[in-house]
């Protein structure tokens, strides 16, 4: 199995990259980027966009690539680290969600060497994070990659076997983690997902299958009926391409966006899609400038009705720090400058709808977060007790805590005792 220098990335960029790079073992599905040496080992872990990495600028009229202006503020930091960083046991937490100040939730993965991975889920009950069982996989290995909730009583955790031939998908109902049937992988294909979300009683999943001989990718949307997950036909993208759905945000069940990128060879295109309960519209990102691969699809987030940032980054893995971020308002497209970090790993708003980004900034092994005020990116570092007691961190997502400012974000630190990691939870704005 080759491996992939760096840091790891994104959970829902990281395995595109791996794919286009290197062959996948079977036999090693399931492990994860080595935050403490900054090595994938891994190709197969569970992300599923094109992309995860966010800056540069977008306009309407496609300026060129932007550079920032100046250094960015730094703010001492507020961040404060929620679950001690354990050695004892292999964690890693790759989502989080949340649906106010007492219920929150955070899914991963145990590991325990050849053992495979263990679907990991702790809960947030407004003054600390305990562990609740997922419901069984049947002995079998997985893990969870990603993580929503809607109510207290109504949360969607998603993952996929080790082997890769299934996702898995469970519901908690209030009581308990059910289990959640989708379709199994084609014959000779691994499924990975790329993103859940739930508005009301109405959820979103984002998927795809690869085949590892072939290297056929056929990308998907599903939405959950009510007793089966249910595929979803997207509108043509406007220059045409093969449309490769991956992030979904929004602010109700009819106010979905999706982001997506429509692939013609190995050039791709940046589209937002919007359900508005009805039907969909399609728009056509604007890109900082022409790209030979083009630019590609990562994270999504909505901070309003018809509020709505997407962050992408070139379709190319030799230049993982091309980046691009841009809003659209609701009527026009407005670029962003340059984010203060070299590759973004996960994005999300706070509970009061800023727009957050954390990813490493040039020569730090550590994740830094940076909060858009409307003008200008502020940058705030991990808390001490987690960068001086773990050689590297990475965060691999953020989610808001409705009915405060605050903010949940997840991920990894590569501890002392390697290769264990240490799972990463921090806030901020929560007390």
């Amino acid at each position: 199995m080759a491996t992939i220098a760096g840091r790891p990335g994104t959970r829902r960029g990281w395995l595109r990259t791996a794919v286009a790079v290197c062959a996948v073992a079977l036999g090693t599905l399931g492990t994860q980027a080595n935050a403490a040496t900054g090595t994938a080992t891994g190709a197969a872990t569970g992300a599923a966009s094109a992309s995860g990495t966010a800056s540069g600028t977008a306009s309407a009229t496609g300026t060129s690539a932007g550079t920032a202006s100046g250094p960015a503020v730094r703010a001492d930091t507020p961040w404060k680290l929620r679950t001690p960083l354990s050695e004892t046991v292999g964690q890693e937490f790759w989502a989080v969600a949340a649906t106010g100040a007492r219920d929150a939730w955070t899914v991963g993965r145990t590991s325990d060497g050849t053992a495979g991975s263990t679907p990991l889920i702790k809960h947030w009950n407004g003054t600390g994070w305990t562990d609740v069982p997922a419901a069984s996989t049947g002995g079998r290995a997985a893990r969870l990659d990603a993580v929503a909730a809607a109510a207290p009583d109504d949360a969607w955790a998603a993952g996929a076997l080790d082997d890769g031939t299934s996702l898995v998908l469970q519901h908690w109902d209030g009581k308990k983690w059910r289990g959640v049937g989708h379709a199994a992988a084609p014959q000779g294909s691994l499924s990975f997902v790329g993103d859940i979300a739930a508005f009301g009683k109405s959820a979103w999943l984002t998927g795809f299958d690869w085949n590892p001989d072939s290297g056929a990718e056929v990308s998907y949307l599903e939405r959950w009926t009510g007793s089966r997950w249910q595929r979803v036909s997207l509108p043509t993208a406007p220059g045409g391409g093969r449309v490769r759905p991956s992030d979904i945000t929004g602010t109700g069940p009819d106010d979905v966006w999706v982001s997506a990128d429509a692939l013609t060879g190995e050039v791709a295109a940046p589209l937002l899609y919007h359900w508005d309960g009805g039907g969909w519209t399609v728009r056509e990102v604007p890109t900082p400038g022409a790209h030979p691969t083009g630019w590609t699809a990562g994270h999504a987030v909505a901070t309003g009705r018809g509020s709505v940032y997407w962050i992408g980054k070139t379709n190319d893995a030799g230049v993982p720090q091309a980046t691009m971020a841009a809003h659209w308002d609701g009527s026009r497209w407005r670029s962003l400058p340059a984010l203060p970090v070299d590759e973004a790993n996960a994005a999300g708003a706070d509970g009061a709808g800023r727009l957050w980004v954390s990813g490493w900034a040039p020569g730090d092994r550590h994740s830094v977060s940076a909060r858009w005020t409307g003008t200008t990116w502020v940058t705030e570092t991990l808390p001490a007790d987690v960068t001086e007691h773990s050689e590297m961190s990475t965060v691999l997502d953020i989610a808001g805590v409705p009915g405060t400012k605050g903010v949940f974000a997840a991920g990894m630190a590569g501890c002392a005792s390697d290769p264990v990691q240490c799972g990463l939870l921090v806030s901020r704005g929560l007390g």
